[in-house]
């Protein structure tokens, strides 16, 4: 089997291995696609840390069961799944209620020691992880479902309701997850801004709404819900801006670890944030629902496609800004 593994900041390389043996309640995956995740990015150029030497990384995946374990059943070889990377313990009260992304103990398939992830011929996950990918879609939507997912449940936590209008900052993947989330939720209007050009032109292609906060002032007090999807105190402040009195705020960036918090807005008008986590199960189960629905057209969020051996060019690109695709995909045997 083939992966790429992950030798420290900068350093990736394609090396051959034996799959390690299939537990019983484990399905062993034959990697279709694969997204590349900016989170993946700041681990290969040591930004967070959080990728350490001898991982194979990768969580945005979809293929096809290769082989089952002894105790699994309702999943037959040959079925085509999308894999949810959460693994949550299961047992806590968070997991009992449904916020199985909150669990403490929680790990993530291609982002820990120990769970190696999908930059690989195969890969193993745990057979509740690997989630029915069923319908017309062209598989390699299905490495879309994981980034939509992280959008889907930052709508859902906005608690948008029919005929609002909401402010999406940030255009990348998990923007326009959360705008298009939106969109379904029954949102009156949706508007993305995004200083990109490239990337306000992929959200136009897909029906969105946008605006360059570069050339135009951001909007004041004039949308109920305005999601957060950068993670800088400027787009934070920007955000709180965008909602009246009384509006709410979702925040689902992460560029920086620490931003500062404009406290006159938030105290005075009695705005409000709220943090998004990643997605619960069911979040990720209704999006990979929707989109091998094929319900709407996702076919311009993929930019490009590589195989094993150009992956590494890939995340080099993306780190020194030479590479602007919203969503490369990683292809085995296409």
């Amino acid at each position: 089997m083939r992966q790429l593994v992950f030798h420290g900041p900068w350093k990736l390389a394609v090396e051959e291995t034996e799959p390690p043996p299939l537990a019983a309640d484990e399905v062993r995956i034959a990697v279709h696609s694969v997204g590349v995740c900016g989170s993946d990015i700041h681990g290969y150029t040591g930004v967070n840390g959080r990728r350490q030497p001898g991982m194979v990384m990768g969580h945005e995946a979809v293929g096809t069961v290769a082989d089952t374990g002894t105790d699994v059943e309702g999943i037959e070889p040959g079925a085509r799944v999308a894999v949810d990377p959460i693994l949550s313990c299961g047992a806590c009260e968070l997991c009992r209620e449904g916020f199985d992304n909150l669990c403490e103990r929680r790990r993530l398939y291609g982002c820990v020691p120990g769970l190696q992830g999908a930059y690989a011929e195969t890969f193993d996950v745990k057979a509740h992880n690997a989630v029915a990918f069923d319908g017309p879609a062209p598989i390699e939507w299905g490495a879309l479902v994981e980034p939509l997912s992280v959008g889907a449940h930052a709508a859902g936590v906005g608690a948008i309701e029919e005929g609002e209008e909401v402010l999406v900052i940030g255009g990348g993947p998990i923007g326009i997850g959360a705008a298009l989330a939106a969109r379904r939720r029954g949102a009156g209007r949706v508007l993305v801004s995004e200083p990109l050009q490239h990337r306000r032109e992929v959200a136009e292609r897909l029906g969105l709404e946008t605006l360059d906060p570069r050339s135009a002032e951001g909007p004041r007090s004039a949308f109920p819900v305005a999601i957060e999807c950068v993670g800088y105190s400027e787009t934070l402040a920007a955000a709180l801006d965008a909602v009246p009195p009384r509006g709410r705020v979702v925040f689902v960036g992460l560029a920086e670890e620490t931003i500062d918090l404009p406290t006159t807005p938030l105290m005075v008008g009695e705005r409000s944030i709220s943090g998004s986590s990643a997605y619960a199960a069911e979040d990720f189960r209704e999006t990979a629902a929707w989109v091998a629905s094929k319900e709407d057209d996702l076919s311009p969020l993929i930019e490009r496609r590589v195989d094993l051996d150009q992956l590494a060019d890939v995340f080099d690109g993306y780190a020194r800004g030479t590479l602007e695709a919203m969503k490369t995909l990683l292809q085995i045997g296409a």
